[in-house]
């Protein structure tokens, strides 16, 4: 067994940004005594260990930094984890319950047993389960400071125990702790959900839902995009291509058919972003009915008369701004495709040069 105790005051206190002579002011001794704890030539007393610890937002467990136990701890992680994959419950919570006797205060045991109780809770047959889980979640959230994993916070954490009080049938609590945990509006669908389907608010719920909606629409294009450059960097360009298609089916989805809104300009990226993908594969056919298409779209665009372009129509009636459409390349549409595919001419000089050709036969040459 080795303990770490030196090695995390120290740690603790940068994380802190505070000097060996403040945090020797803070717990009331000298500066040579933190010296002597930190180089692990001395060991502080215990009420001091527990005074660090309450300072630290840690548990003495971490502070002290037992290797073996979380050797150990991992292995019986990985029997309660092989145990809930096999569905055999009933054994993996007598295992989490024998974890957790051993390593009261070890966040993943903490945790993961919590989380094996919430599994087992959305069973009808199993609601009190989720009792237990709202239990584990709290004193994981005392823990959070042995968090290890970039996917778990404490707002995730009271997010999962939102939804144990839901199963409970008791949407006042769940309501509560999903507004005060509401980081970014990471809760506004859950909130919304609760507002208008267990305690039947609906103005309540619209402000919420709104704001959910307003930014699916603008994260399911960041996914996409994302998406479509995870395969163009692994050359995988049929999967990009269909992933951009997939993102305008699902965009023009929510567009009145035969009426021009502020989403058109955006389309046109689109298509021009499906036409240099086929410029890349060698598929010049395929690039230049999609340049034609997306100039033919910008032109139209461009050429609208005042209030014409109008906002889509389901957007509207929700109250949902205006989307971004992409003026970072330029005022006008026809201006967003020149920029983008120009920037990419010294890449790809056989889609600028289809392009100047194709916009040629629609405005003026270009300079």
């Amino acid at each position: 067994m080795r303990v770490k105790l030196s090695e995390n005051i120290k740690k603790f206190r940068k994380e802190r940004k505070m000097t060996q002579e403040q945090f020797a002011e803070v717990m009331g001794v000298s500066v040579s005594a933190v010296y002597k704890w930190e180089s692990n030539q001395s060991t502080p007393e215990i009420n001091l260990i527990l005074e660090m610890a309450d300072l630290f937002h840690t548990s003495t467990d971490v502070l002290l930094g037992y290797e073996w136990r979380n050797a150990s701890a991992a292995s019986s992680l990985d029997r309660i984890a092989t145990l809930a994959e096999e569905k055999a419950y009933g054994e993996a919570i007598t295992e989490a319950e024998k974890a957790l006797k051993s390593y009261p205060n070890n966040f993943d045991i903490v945790y993961r047993s919590a989380l094996l109780y919430l599994k087992l809770g959305k069973n009808a047959e199993h609601l009190e389960a989720n009792r237990r889980a709202i239990e584990l979640l709290e004193h994981a959230c005392a823990l959070i400071a042995q968090n290890q994993d970039e996917t778990v916070s404490e707002v995730s954490i009271r997010t999962q125990m939102a939804k144990a009080h839901l199963l409970l049938h008791d949407p006042d609590t769940a309501l509560r702790i999903l507004k005060k945990y509401n980081v970014c509006g990471i809760n506004n669908v859950l909130i919304g959900m609760v507002l208008s389907d267990c305690l039947h608010d609906a103005d309540g719920a619209e402000k919420y839902l709104r704001n959910a909606l307003s930014t699916f629409a603008e994260d399911i294009n960041y996914i996409m995009i994302g998406y479509a450059n995870v395969f163009f960097q692994r050359k995988d360009y049929d999967t990009a291509i269909d992933c951009i298609r997939w993102l305008r089916t699902v965009l023009r989805g929510i567009q009145p058919e035969e009426t021009l809104t502020w989403f058109d300009k955006y389309d046109c990226v689109l298509l021009e972003i499906l036409a240099e993908l086929y410029c890349i594969q060698g598929d010049f056919e395929k690039t230049r009915q999609f340049l034609s298409e997306a100039a033919s779209h910008a032109v139209t665009y461009d050429h609208a008369a005042p209030g014409e372009v109008a906002g889509i129509e389901f957007f509207t009636m929700l109250g949902i701004e205006r989307q971004p459409t992409y003026d970072e390349y330029g005022k006008t549409a026809v201006e967003c495709l020149h920029r983008r595919i120009q920037k990419e001419s010294d890449e790809i000089p056989q889609l600028y040069q289809l392009w100047r050709e194709t916009i040629n036969e629609v405005l003026p040459p270009l300079p």
